[in-house]
């Protein structure tokens, strides 16, 4: 039978509970209290830092920083050389910069496609220079006069298409070369060039290699172009990208150096010519077509004319005679607004 404790006993109970922690832990007799604290402390204190041993970071941090303001400013430019010269309008982004093994790397792009391994003169060694072929077939279309339409069933260049996408290559390397002048001035130069990754091997399958990723927009195509750079290549000028590339990049971006592009910009020319639109030849009709002949419009004489600027239509107005007997056009409308 269990005993039942006396008033006396339950108050001395009730008067152990209350006491204070401060005066218990000071006493030396409660032992069990103050026990956890250190372990509650310890636990606090305790940091897990992940490291990848199979993926070290031969680059460091600022370094990363540095090629990453390097390769976006390449983008920029790249943008507007490529959109030049296929005369319609490209995008070229940044998407990002990792480390990973160069096997790794192999294994993330597709095979076949346009691989190729490029020479950086005086450096040793070569980067690795991938195009997605999403993205070499549609560009090459671009160039032969057709839509850039992509292929639906992707397949090997030819050694002629090979030879015509070397234009864009050498386009790309150029202003690769001129975002790299910041940090040394190197001479991009095509090495090797395979279908099959595997096929170029420009260092061991384990060697970190520093990847840098953009993706290409052409209206509804897009791809990607990867550049692989072995991190042993950045040893010997790993001290330049401390500073060189900071106030490098700094400098181009200053409010001046944009309003003196944006005043080079205002003194460029641009053909502008007053159009009559408004008719459709077949190829038969356009032979025949002989000096004295009459091509009737669909427009009225009075009917308002395209002014195109640099071959695009941007404006509308009419064609009238100023009291020297100079023909002049007035300007009536935009484009833009209808």
């Amino acid at each position: 039978m269990a005993k039942i404790l006396s008033q006396e006993e339950v108050d001395a109970l009730l008067k152990s509970h209350t006491k204070p922690a401060g005066k218990a832990a000071a006493g030396g007799g409660s032992e069990r209290g103050a026990a956890p604290a250190p372990a509650k402390k310890a636990q606090v204190q305790r940091k897990v830092t992940l490291y990848n041993f199979r993926r070290p970071d031969r680059v460091s941090r600022e370094q990363m920083r540095s090629l990453h303001f390097m390769h976006d400013r390449f983008a920029r430019n790249f943008s507007s050389s490529l959109s030049a010269y296929l005369r319609t309008i490209t995008e070229v982004n940044l998407v990002s910069v990792e480390q990973l093994s160069y096997q790794e790397f192999l294994l993330s792009v597709p095979d076949p496609t346009c691989f190729n391994a490029i020479s950086i003169k005086p450096l040793e060694g070569a980067l690795a220079l991938e195009v997605n072929p999403t993205l070499v077939f549609p560009i090459i279309d671009k160039m032969l006069g057709g839509p850039g339409e992509p292929l639906k069933n992707l397949r090997t260049m030819t050694d002629i298409e090979q030879s015509i996408f070397d234009g864009i290559l050498k386009l790309l390397l150029e202003d690769m070369r001129e975002s790299w002048r910041g940090i040394v001035d190197l001479d991009f130069r095509i090495q090797a060039r395979e279908t099959s990754p595997q096929l170029i091997q420009i260092v061991a399958p384990n060697e970190v290699v520093l990847l840098v990723v953009f993706e290409v927009k052409m209206g509804p195509v897009s791809g990607m172009i990867n550049l692989a750079i072995p991190s042993i290549i950045l040893e010997p000028i790993s001290s330049k990208f401390d500073q060189e590339m900071f106030t490098g990049y700094k400098k181009s971006s200053t409010f001046e150096e944009a309003r003196l592009l944006m005043a080079s910009l205002k003194r460029c020319g641009m053909e502008a010519a007053a159009e009559i639109r408004g008719t459709n030849l077949t190829m038969e009709e356009v032979l025949q077509l002989k000096v004295g002949d009459l091509i009737p419009l669909t427009k009225r004489f009075d009917a308002e004319l395209d002014l195109c600027v640099d071959g695009i239509p941007r404006f509308m107005g009419l064609v009238a005679l100023n009291p020297n007997g100079k023909r002049v056009f007035q300007v009536t409308g935009s484009r833009s607004e209808g």
